[in-house]
């Protein structure tokens, strides 16, 4: 190796030493600082912070009780115990206040009058709650089966759900010929008040995110454990599935990037709703995916995982 040879190996060696201490440093940082859309804690050392959350408790309580109590029994006339008149709806083509929700959800027992709905997962954080859940009703002409995979974030308000964000399998109802418009829903600021579990929490999901996801090739510690156990359709199981699908999107898609919408985390979970970004390489389509991730958290690492994701977007890929 000659002279020129042995300068620009070492500068090499450089720049992967620099990038490795900035996303450490990064990550260090992630749990009392800004990043992306997040804020500073308000107040600030954790040692502060309340062990038991329990705002996020009592949000839990009301989301829970509109399920048990109104969805499940079909009770729509006790809606308004549990939603705002001004609830705020942020999926598309659905809408305003509690009239406008009673009345699209009227619509849709109509089309599906056996719908009911099977929570899996629920994280709760200060005033808002994420349900990952499956909802599934036979069509009232057709009686064919729809299976809708959702996940719902909910932001609760002097008891009663004041605002509503989702990512939703489109594909589920074109299958039924209904379409439903798409588009971005506005982002929520990360909220690091909360225990020092929940903000421990939140700093690995974007430590996670800085690193595995925007930076594959930096040699890191990772936080999620070698045999993650993995709910995601047509994923492997173990950190190995996990990489070889976002793998499969980057060599798809060149310039993917990602767009933090979301961040919830309870003492045990962590999720982020984001969307993934990109051009199919030599055709330029266009992607962009909603999607949501839940990590059950176990020792600082991430131990279990569940998504949700807008197939309407990924289907003309053939991707997962």
């Amino acid at each position: 190796m000659n002279n020129g040879e042995k300068n620009g190996e070492r500068l090499r060696k450089k720049g992967r030493l620099r990038r490795l201490l900035l996303v450490s440093v990064v990550g260090l940082l992630l749990a009392a600082f800004t990043w992306g859309n997040a804020s500073a804690v308000p107040g600030g050392a954790a040692a502060r912070q309340p062990h038991t959350d329990t705002r996020g408790e009592e949000s839990k309580r009301v989301v829970l009780g509109f399920y048990q109590e109104v969805l499940a029994q079909q009770r729509l006339d006790r809606a308004g115990e549990f939603i705002r008149d001004d609830y705020i709806q942020h999926s598309p083509g659905l809408q305003q206040g509690l009239k406008g929700y009673l009345e699209d959800y009227k619509l849709f027992l109509s089309l599906f009058p056996d719908l009911t709905g099977t929570i899996h997962e629920v994280v709760p954080q200060g005033d808002k709650v994420l349900l990952v859940a499956t909802f599934k009703g036979h069509h009232v002409k057709t009686g064919k089966e729809l299976v809708s995979e959702t996940a719902e974030l909910y932001r609760v308000e002097n008891g009663r759900i004041a605002e509503h964000w989702d990512v939703f399998d489109y594909a589920a109802l074109e299958a039924f010929g209904i379409s439903r418009p798409g588009g971005d829903q506005p982002a929520t600021r990360t909220d690091w008040r909360g225990t020092p579990q929940q903000r421990r929490n939140l700093g690995t999901l974007l430590y996670t995110v800085e690193t595995y996801y925007r930076r594959p090739h930096v040699p890191v510690p990772g936080a999620i454990a070698p045999d993650l156990i993995q709910h995601q359709r047509g994923v492997e199981p173990g950190l190995q599935g996990l990489t070889d699908n976002l793998r499969s999107y980057r060599e798809r898609f060149p310039d993917l990037s990602f767009e933090v919408k979301h961040t919830v985390a309870s003492n045990d979970r962590v999720v982020v709703l984001w969307v993934w970004h990109g051009h199919e390489k030599g055709t330029g389509k266009e992607l962009r995916l909603n999607r949501a991730d839940v990590f059950r958290v176990e020792d600082g690492r991430f131990v279990e995982h569940w998504s949700r994701l807008d197939y309407r977007a990924i289907n003309p890929f053939g991707l997962h």
